[in-house]
């Protein structure tokens, strides 16, 4: 597995442990579309939560979450429609991005999590 790979890994993990903390219940994890994979999927009592998740190193330029471009926000969206296509759900779609940076030993010295990150309305 390469070191990069592994980074992402890590903090995924990281980041499901912490929602279910707060009582996220995870429902899928790397859903594979063909717009791209959706890193976490999560429910709460009044959500369904599209995640996604960014990991680097401490010593990266600009914070995780900055990596999730419009163009980015647009292919989750779209495969977030195909999920909820296959599995539809009563809850309202949210989607979020959590950033986490670590060191090279893969210790999390930093999380910041953005609930209802970004909107689908103007994204077709």
């Amino acid at each position: 597995m390469s070191e990069v790979h592994n980074t992402g890994v890590l903090g995924e993990e990281f980041t499901a442990q912490r929602l279910q903390q707060r009582g996220y219940r995870i429902l899928a994890r790397n859903y594979h579309t063909p717009y791209g994979e959706l890193d976490i999927i999560a429910a709460t009592q009044k959500y369904i939560v599209f995640v996604e998740v960014k990991t680097r190193r401490d010593a990266s330029m600009v914070q995780p979450e900055e990596n999730v471009t419009p163009s980015k926000q647009k292919r989750l969206l779209r495969a977030a429609l195909l999920y909820l296509q296959r599995y539809p759900s009563e809850l309202q779609p949210r989607f979020d991005v959590a950033g986490v940076t670590m060191e090279p030993s893969g210790m999390v010295t930093g999380f910041h999590y953005l609930a209802n990150a970004f909107e689908g309305k103007g994204l077709f």
